[in-house]
């Protein structure tokens, strides 16, 4: 019904602790939108494959749900002390007063939308529907119902990445509270756009910075910006000497958050996984695919006998599989196959723990 979350879950932006998410239900219908950077376009052809032909969700519309006051009002009944926040995953482009007006007074807190510009024409371009522009109209009415507007922005080059600064001093005239910024991204098959060069991802990071400092809106840059120009997304963990040999498996963009609490370690080595499968700018260890997981670690010449081979459980879905349509279970074989014990860690905190327990694990 809801969930609480850490910052794994959400755009690796850190989240309070009081807060629950309700999750995108079955029953929402279909968006109507056709975004320039829509990733569902962009899986490749043996990922769909193993996936019937779709990968997570469809292009639904998180609010196109007859069910979500309901479920909404459940979730406020569960958990009275935490905040309740809905993630709109297609710029809801049917959205009204009289739907927020229904969404407040069910209960919600906070709407997570998928915004990218204030720039009428410019929605309607990035998003593909030619009603995209309708909720710009609507922002201010969130503040008016009390419910908190968190607007996402997927900064495309082409289309919205200059418009940046008015889009957020846009947003501050309409109460909005905080802003997230984003550089788009996607895989080798992507069509239409193109990624942001590194001198576009330094003006992102420093722009949402200044724009953080100087607006009474609080704007934040994706740590994943930090992650494409090579630079820690976050503080590195701290990370204890394990008492056998030990490889940590991660995505590219998470390889720089390990590398220097790993670097004084005598028996952990890094695992760092290119994502041929996708390719692009893929790199979160959350996507990962076995095909990929498996070349990388069949290279690993342990020094000793079944060593550790700890995997970012962020690779499996809710099914169990990775994106190409493994089992963990068979995963996790594969690899003891090749001499490895193997364990999943969903946080750097786990792995820290992990290390500094004794084996068995």
């Amino acid at each position: 019904m809801a969930h609480e979350i850490d910052e794994l879950d959400l755009d690796m932006i850190k989240e309070p602790e009081d807060l629950a998410v309700i999750p995108p239900s079955e029953r929402a219908g279909p968006c109507g939108n056709a975004c320039v950077f829509c990733y569902i376009p962009q899986n490749p052809p043996e990922v769909l494959r193993e996936h019937g032909g779709r990968v997570g969700t469809t292009r639904h519309d998180t609010l196109n749900d007859p069910d979500l006051e309901r479920r909404i009002e459940t979730a406020r009944d569960r958990y009275p002390d935490l905040r309740l926040r809905v993630v709109d995953t297609a710029g809801n482009v049917g959205l009204d007063g009289e739907r927020l007006e229904s969404l407040a007074a069910a209960g919600l807190d906070e709407l997570q939308l998928s915004l990218h510009t204030t720039n009428p024409r410019t929605r309607v371009r990035l998003m593909r529907n030619p009603e995209a522009d309708r909720v710009i109209e609507l922002l201010p009415r969130f503040e008016e119902v009390g419910i908190d507007l968190i607007a996402d922005l997927v900064l495309t080059p082409g289309y919205n990445l200059r418009e940046l600064p008015e889009t957020c001093r846009r947003l501050e005239e309409a109460g909005a509270r905080q802003v997230r910024v984003f550089p788009v991204g996607g895989t080798r098959l992507a069509r239409g756009f193109r990624f942001p060069t590194e001198e576009e991802l330094r003006w992102m990071w420093e722009t949402a910075r200044e724009l953080d400092r100087e607006l009474d809106l609080e704007v934040v840059p994706a740590p994943t910006i930090r992650a494409l120009l090579g630079e820690p997304a976050c503080e590195p963990p701290e990370l204890p000497e394990p008492d056998v040999e030990t490889y940590l498996v991660v995505g590219e963009l998470a390889a720089p958050i390990f590398e220097p609490a790993v670097r004084d370690l005598e028996k952990v080595e890094l695992v760092v996984v290119e994502n041929r499968v996708f390719g692009g700018v893929i790199g979160a260890s959350s996507l990962l695919t076995a095909k990929d997981v498996l070349r990388e670690v069949r290279r690993v010449e342990p020094r000793s006998d079944c060593p550790l081979l700890i995997l970012p459980d962020a690779m499996f879905g809710p099914d169990g599989r990775t994106l190409d349509g493994m089992l963990r279970e068979e995963l996790i074989g594969r690899l003891a196959a090749l001499g490895f014990t193997v364990i999943t860690c969903r946080t750097p905190e786990e792995v820290a723990r992990v290390l500094a327990a004794p084996a068995p694990w």
